[in-house]
């Protein structure tokens, strides 16, 4: 592989790593350490998915950027975030400011991850780069989830040093990120120059898929972990080490998943996903009132499993756009929209999905989730059905 596609491998490994611990350490320190309860848990999804639904001005502001300063900005801004937990949280208010602000560096390293490794890649190896992707995210998984298995479990730790230990793996992320070479490539015309904004009605299939996704990605993000945790009191750790679990494996399955998008279609690949999600829905819906505590622990973190590594099949979203752009350059602002349009969705979900929970029951929010993914399995069908490497629409 190319040396700066090496690079930019590690930078993915670095933000996962930093990523895992906000999101194994959040579900615990929301529940036990400033007691929230499930519909305030679903209504804090509006803030931290706030700068996902800004993405589309996000990106504008990125594509403009040399891509190291880029990269690097995004770890400063998550730098910022940790360092803000660590030292100035003390209420529900101040811990959602600097959410926000690890949102933001989180939201904005998506597309300019996606975009940059195809473009490095080739057009012949989309799923081929992607799968790497999601290996090498799978290795900063397991270093973060074990760094707080290690530290809170072994160590006890309190939460500010788990903090300051993600601010330190985001440090290392952004001289990574500014020493990343720039792109060498012609000077641009007038009527070539990048566009900050951009909609194009023949990519609105793929904008749907992004509205549907997020309405899925929301509901398992926000209250799969939930359940876990206010259902059967797991903690940080416990998270953590599930997590890990799914990360080692994710080493091997997200290269193979890439391999079979690039070999079947996203089309393919993404209506065996529906399939599958609605089997996770129907599981998370009933396994809690079906059986007994331990062995409903023991499947609802074998789902939880199951849809970490499918959450990785969003890549073929990404390769099928890749497939369909006018240009190259259209790549980050369109999937900047995507991103904006998908956290519309996500930001409303977590809302219906929290008064679902308390108004009626917790099987009722994956019931609900489970709709969302047969109307997906209809939506993909739509995708055209790949021939060699053309397309050809379906009607």
């Amino acid at each position: 592989m190319k040396p700066s596609l090496i690079r930019l491998l590690i930078i993915v490994a670095i933000m996962a790593c930093a990523g895992a611990i906000f999101s194994s350490v959040m579900p615990d320190y929301l529940k036990n350490h400033i007691s929230i309860d499930g519909d305030v848990r679903g209504a804090l999804e509006v803030p931290r998915e706030l700068p996902g639904f800004l993405l589309v001005f996000i990106t504008g502001i990125l594509v403009s950027m040399r891509r190291h300063n880029a990269f690097g900005g995004v770890f400063l801004i998550g730098i910022a975030a940790f360092i803000g937990l660590a030292f100035l949280v003390n209420t529900l208010p101040t811990f959602v400011i600097f959410m926000v602000l690890w949102s933001t560096a989180t939201h904005a390293f998506m597309p300019l991850r996606d975009a940059v490794a195809i473009d490095l890649a080739g057009v012949d190896r989309r799923g081929w780069i992607l799968g790497r992707i999601g290996a090498f995210r799978s290795g900063g998984l397991i270093l973060g989830t074990g760094a707080v298995w290690i530290l809170m479990e072994q160590l006890n730790a309190d939460f500010r040093t788990i903090w300051i230990f993600a601010a330190g793996i985001m440090v290392l992320g952004a001289i990574f990120s500014f020493s990343l070479p720039e792109r060498k490539e012609k000077k641009r015309s007038v009527d070539k120059k990048v566009k900050r904004f951009l909609y194009r009605k023949e990519y609105r299939l793929y904008y749907l898929l992004c509205m549907l996704f997020g309405a899925r990605k929301q509901i398992f993000l926000t209250f799969a972990p939930w359940m876990l945790v206010s259902l059967f009191a797991q903690t940080a750790p416990d998270l953590a080490l599930v997590m890990g679990i799914s990360a080692i494996l994710g080493l091997f399955v997200k290269p193979w998943f890439g391999n079979m998008i690039d070999r079947f279609g996203e089309r393919t690949i993404l209506m065996i996903d529906a399939v599958l999600i609605v089997v996770l829905c129907s599981g998370y819906a009933v396994v809690p009132n079906l059986f007994q505590p331990g062995i409903a622990l023991l499947l609802l973190y074998s789902f939880f499993i199951m849809d970490e590594l499918l959450f990785s099949l969003a890549m073929a979203r990404t390769t099928y756009l890749s497939s369909i752009v006018h240009d190259k350059n259209d790549m980050i602002p369109t999937m900047g929209l995507g991103g904006t349009l998908d956290h519309a969705v996500s930001m409303i979900v977590p809302l219906i999905g929290g008064i679902l929970w308390v108004t009626i029951a917790p099987w009722a929010v994956f019931a609900f989730a489970g709709l969302v993914a047969i109307a997906s399995f209809f939506v993909v069908r739509r995708i055209p059905v790949k021939h060699g490497r053309g397309y050809q629409l379906v009607e």
